[in-house]
């Protein structure tokens, strides 16, 4: 798998699309990808490295869903096909935590402009805690059945159990 490098931390976002632009560029710039998602929506970093795993073996193997491996990547973290349903996991205007994923072969290099589009860096953020529960299990779809069933400290292998079941989807 190429380099992958996971940073975060708070933003607060007057523009989305400015926003993207500009990791688009830092990503342009390095040649690497830069992916920016609400560190809310992300039940840790297995979550995050699961998902890229998943995007570029399938973009190695031609499968892929999305034109570009960072789209690719939201699918698999959404575990829906649809580029809109992955859409619910990126950055909003407003305040936002937020998880950077930057992919390829110059990542570290990439890593000190990637961490200059937050305002305040906090890897905590990346970290799945019961303080997303309620958010993973709406998005997820997680029923309170499953919750009883295996309890919550499961979530994060329930959330990165709805990624793996789009590989079915394909």
């Amino acid at each position: 798998m190429a380099p992958l490098i996971i940073t975060g931390g708070k933003k607060h976002i007057a523009d989305v699309k400015t926003f993207l632009k500009a990791a688009a560029d830092i990503g342009a710039s390095y040649g690497v990808t830069v992916q920016a998602v609400n560190a809310d929506a992300i039940a840790g970093r297995m979550h995050l490295e699961y998902a890229t795993k998943k995007a570029i073996e399938s973009f190695r193997q031609k499968r892929n869903l999305a034109r570009d491996l960072g789209m690719e990547i939201m699918l698999y973290l959404r575990g829906r096909r649809q580029i809109e349903r992955a859409l619910d996991l990126g950055v909003k205007q407003g305040d936002n935590n937020v998880a950077i994923l930057i992919i390829g072969d110059d990542a570290e290099k990439a890593l000190p402009a990637a961490m200059e589009l937050l305002d305040a860096v906090d890897e905590k953020v990346v970290d799945y805690s019961h303080d997303k529960d309620l958010l993973l299990m709406k998005l997820y779809e997680i029923t309170p059945a499953e919750i009883e069933i295996v309890g919550r400290d499961r979530i994060p292998e329930l959330v990165r159990e709805r990624s793996a079941l789009l590989e079915f989807e394909k």
